[in-house]
């Protein structure tokens, strides 16, 4: 079976006339998975094998193909814009040819505008000298190097990359090399599947004899801006990824350069309204870089959802949704008036369980540490409220973890003097728990190595990975808590990876077979170039520090 693989911006008509041509095209047995990137819910018939995913909100593509494969189960994947139509049956014959060549690991055809005329179906792998210099003008000089619509292929060839328009990928890819990266919001995902996969072995097919309407740019124009602070915040994640820190450092300068020659160009021609309009872009993306390339300015919402409010003399902090219930006014009061069960008090924290409306909730309070923390929190949030935010953050992403009931805080001319965090209770334990009840199996080791692998992905990054701080439910289900320790970065770097798979290392240093910690490492590093190429250094870090670790917490 073909699973198909759609990811969309809700329900339209060009969504609608995609499934349509494939129902009434396609022979081959075929699933259409379809992920919907936007609060709307699609209301749309669900026979002939049609399987919905409502996100909920824009994850990027990555990061919804991945749950569609994750839930799909044909032994090729086809991934297809909803801006796409069939006119005759491509997926078999697509399907014919993957099946007919075992090397080949993915394959894509010819993308046409509706007039029938050619788009750019293949393109390059991205290196300094194609994102400096104009890749129109290398295209045409040195055609056998960068091949493109103009090279005239008629036959099957063998190329760089395929554009994922419409672009099938065999299974044992993903399992070879793992599934898209999630560390590409929007732009070069592809590229760099294509990339990874050529260099475990595998080809990148373009088959021209087979055509697909692309209806491409329908709604690029609306955002224009945002897609190039988009792409070029891919192409930096690329180059780290593929190149290393000194090639995108590189990178970066001679952007600087190219941006600051446009915008002075631009202006000096900008009496004619074409150049206007290209000056607005030049300057928008030379602003961005010269700031720092801040967060937010792309197609990715990082700003967390939330409101609040005062009350009691606390600050509140609620997701959009909720409301601070009823009769709660001071938290102190809230947590000793409830019959609850205390389950951990330190010198930092105390964490209560309790039912609560018919609910399981879980209430913490950060303890009062001191004078010298007191002046520390006068400039840095509290801990209540950086972990608020950490759930939202993850929420936004798709990352499981406890439903926020509320956080506060209160603060007496800038002094913090109390903070709390109440959370839904979950049917899940931590590993530490889990693991002694019934011992790891290898697919729940090699899941655990996938969701750590997606999280350092996204830059996301818990400072204390130990095994309480995850939780696993009877379904695999993963989840984050102590949030307050978690942070994101624009990438995860070598030695911060070490430092952070350490944590986990040592928890289970025990009490999990070295096989199975092995099998881990092996899922987390699979198909990632840079990870693999620093394999034995990854494994030396992460050993080196697994003994600190386990003599400063564990002896």
């Amino acid at each position: 079976m073909i699973s198909i693989i759609i990811v969309t911006m809700g329900d339209d008509e060009t969504l609608r006339a995609c499934i349509k041509s494939i129902r009434e095209q396609v022979r081959c047995p075929y699933e259409i998975v379809l992920i919907n990137n936007v609060p709307e819910k699609i209301r749309m018939d669900k026979e002939n094998g049609l399987l919905i995913i409502e996100n909920q909100r824009n994850m990027g593509f990555a990061r919804a193909v991945n749950k569609g494969i994750d839930a799909s189960s044909g032994d090729l994947i086809l991934l297809l814009n909803a801006d796409t139509k069939i006119q005759t049956d491509i997926v078999s014959k697509m399907g014919s040819f993957m099946r007919a060549h075992a090397r080949a690991g993915i394959c894509g055809i010819q993308l046409v505008f509706d007039d029938g005329s050619p788009q750019n179906s293949i393109d390059i792998i991205p290196n300094l000298l194609t994102e400096t210099l104009n890749k129109s003008l290398l295209k045409i000089i040195f055609k056998k190097q960068y091949p493109s619509k103009r090279s005239g292929f008629t036959r099957p060839v063998e190329v760089p990359m395929v554009i994922g328009a419409c672009m099938m990928i065999k299974r044992q890819v993903i399992e070879a090399i793992g599934a898209l990266d999630e560390g590409f919001f929007f732009y070069l995902e592809e590229t760099d599947l294509c990339k990874r996969a050529r260099d475990h072995g595998f080809e990148v097919w373009h088959l021209p004899g087979l055509e697909i309407t692309h209806y491409q740019g329908l709604s690029a124009k609306k955002t224009d801006l945002k897609r190039k602070i988009a792409f070029q915040t891919s192409m930096y994640t690329f180059f780290m990824r593929h190149k290393g820190v000194f090639p995108t450092i590189c990178l970066y300068l001679l952007t600087l350069l190219k941006l600051l020659i446009e915008a002075a160009s631009d202006l000096v021609l900008s009496f004619v309204p074409e150049n206007r309009l290209r000056l607005k872009r030049s300057a928008y993306l030379l602003v961005w870089h010269l700031t720092g390339m801040p967060p937010g300015w792309g197609l990715e919402k990082t700003s967390p959802g939330y409101h609040k409010k005062k009350r009691c003399k606390y600050t509140w902090f609620l997701p959009r949704d909720k409301s601070i219930p009823e009769g709660v006014c001071d938290p102190n009061s809230f947590m000793q008036g409830i019959n609850s069960e205390i389950l951990n008090a330190s010198r930092t924290t105390l964490v209560k369980t309790a039912i609560w409306n018919n609910t399981g909730i879980y209430i913490k309070r950060y303890n009062f540490k001191g004078a010298k923390d007191s002046i520390k929190n006068l400039f840095r949030k509290s801990r209540a409220k950086k972990a608020f935010e950490a759930a939202i953050m993850l929420d936004g992403m798709g990352i499981k973890t406890a439903p926020i009931v509320f956080a506060c805080e209160k603060r007496v001319l800038g002094l913090l003097m109390d903070s709390f965090i109440v959370t839904e209770d979950l049917q899940a334990q931590n590993l530490v728990q889990y693991h002694e009840d019934h011992p790891f199996n290898d697919q729940e080791v090699k899941t655990l190595g996938t969701y750590i692998r997606r999280l350092h992905e996204r830059g996301i990054l818990h400072t204390d990975l130990k095994g309480e701080n995850l939780l696993m439910d009877k379904d695999r289900n993963i989840y984050l808590i102590d949030l307050d320790r978690l942070g994101r970065k624009s990438s995860v770097n070598i030695r911060t990876r070490i430092k952070n798979l350490s944590y986990l290392n040592a928890s289970f240093y025990s009490t999990v077979p070295y096989r199975q910690r092995q099998l881990f490492f092996h899922e987390y590093i699979k198909g990632n170039t840079c990870l693999e190429k620093n394999r034995e250094s990854l494994l030396t870090g992460i050993s080196a520090y697994t003994k600190k670790r386990l003599r400063a917490r564990y002896e």
